[in-house]
């Protein structure tokens, strides 16, 4: 089998990825990926001066999971996430969800890119809750302008142990013992503007477990949706 190689393994295969790898100590090592908490909705920041300060971020926070096996196979490895020896860290960034056509006349909104504020990156949080796993929480990511978009994580390894490495050398294009390993994308959202925006949700039951076990995410317990004449329903957003 190449080393590593990118298994695409179900139907949503973007959101759900897996990999595998033999390290130079010839430990046999698969990756699962998965989006466990799908954006939905954000309203757009703009790019003026209050962007910064009037930023809004995507919800519900994207949670990616991590689990990594040793073994010949999945279904025959051992669960080793909490025991391999290694940072890991996720990157989040942004695309168009509706690609332009094919000969469609192109608008100068579609030929800019679309920009992505706040916090992109995350640390692994070694959580038991849901389940015994690694798990990347996004609280702090905004959208400028509205749209449809999808967001690609993309997962990079510091490993710690030589008998862990590659057999292959890194990518020049990254420090060294930083190996990229693999991506995943979220479904596609969409993002309003202030005027069309439908409002926050309550925060998911996702969201409260991993605030209850000390990662940052702020918890909303009623729900603010825009009513027909523009006002908002439900009191202020109780934040945590």
């Amino acid at each position: 089998m190449a080393t590593p190689s990118a298994i695409p393994i179900n139907a949503q295969r973007d959101t759900f990825a897996r990999l595998h790898r033999m390290t130079r100590g010839n430990r046999s090592l698969w990756y699962q990926m998965t989006v466990l908490q799908q954006p939905e909705r954000a309203r757009a920041c703009g790019s003026g001066m209050k962007a910064n300060s009037d930023r809004r971020p995507v919800d519900p926070p994207p949670v990616v999971e991590l689990r990594i096996i040793e073994g010949p196979s999945v279904e025959e490895g051992k669960d080793v996430t909490f025991d391999y020896n290694a940072n890991f860290f996720l990157y989040a960034s942004l695309e168009h969800a509706r690609p332009i056509a094919h000969g469609r006349v192109q608008t100068p909104a579609a030929n800019n890119p679309p920009i992505l504020t706040g916090v992109p990156a995350s640390g692994m949080a070694y959580l038991d809750r849901p389940t015994e796993a690694g798990y990347f929480i996004f609280p702090d990511l905004s959208v400028r302008h509205e749209g449809r978009y999808r967001l690609t994580f993309s997962l990079f390894e510091t490993t710690k142990e030589e008998k862990d490495f590659d057999h292959e050398p890194a990518d020049g294009d990254l420090p060294p013992g930083v190996d990229f390993r693999m991506e995943i994308k979220t479904l596609p959202f969409s993002v309003y503007s202030a005027k069309k925006f439908p409002g926050l949700m309550e925060s998911t039951q996702l969201s409260k477990t991993v605030a209850d076990q000390g990662c940052r995410v702020r918890i909303r317990r009623d729900v603010r949706m825009r009513k027909r004449d523009g006002k908002t329903g439900g009191g202020g957003g109780g934040g945590s």
